[in-house]
């Protein structure tokens, strides 16, 4: 085996191993808790990608979705980000309005780690594709966020670009490729993740 081969074997591993290692316990969500916790969004229709990236060699380790549908949700394959507040059902967290999100971020920026945040605005029927291809998906195994994420956004108009890869760098770069994509990132400097509720 070649040094270049060895190389790229250990880093796509490392890549894997980003993708929110720790087992989950958490209960799967009732549909009541469910249709209780539903946000419906006054803004328009998009889609955005939080992608968690670790800072000195901007190494991405993990991804998300939040879908404004016809109600905001959030896909958070493999994740383990749980609030009291926000049931969630194979990987789907229901209830994201604006102050859950900003939890979300919070809970994974932190000292050697950011967010970067992608927004689109897409047609309400885009968005609920996204949602229900979500849905659809079930919970992912651990180490495949970006397998996950990358399946319920190609193939559909706008996300034709983005790939299906265990990279979550990659599905950001094609993500920022789309017209009208806006981007933000967010940085905190406490010393590990935040945990709420």
């Amino acid at each position: 085996m070649s040094k270049l081969h060895t190389y790229f074997s250990i880093l796509a591993l490392v890549v894997l191993m980003g993708c929110e290692g720790e087992e989950q316990y958490a209960p799967v969500a009732s549909p009541m808790e469910i249709t209780a916790a539903a946000y419906t969004s006054p803004l328009p229709a998009s889609i955005t990608l939080l992608t968690m990236v670790k800072e000195g060699g901007d190494f991405s380790e993990h991804t998300g979705i939040l879908i404004n549908a016809a109600q905001q949700v959030l896909y958070d394959p493999a994740g383990t980000f749980r609030h009291s507040t926000s049931p969630n059902a194979r990987d789907v967290n229901y209830g994201m309005h604006p102050a859950m999100v900003e939890y979300y971020k919070s809970y994974h920026a932190r000292r050697g780690y950011y967010v970067v945040v992608q927004t689109v605005e897409v047609s309400p029927e885009i968005a609920e594709l996204v949602f229900q291809r979500s849905v659809a998906q079930g919970e992912t195994a651990k180490l495949r966020c970006g397998i996950s994420a990358s399946s319920v956004l190609n193939g559909l108009p706008m996300f034709s670009n983005i790939p299906t890869t265990y990279f979550p760098g990659k599905i950001m770069t094609r993500f920022g490729e789309i017209p009208g994509v806006t981007t933000t990132y967010v940085y905190e400097e406490d010393e590990g993740q935040n945990f709420h509720g």
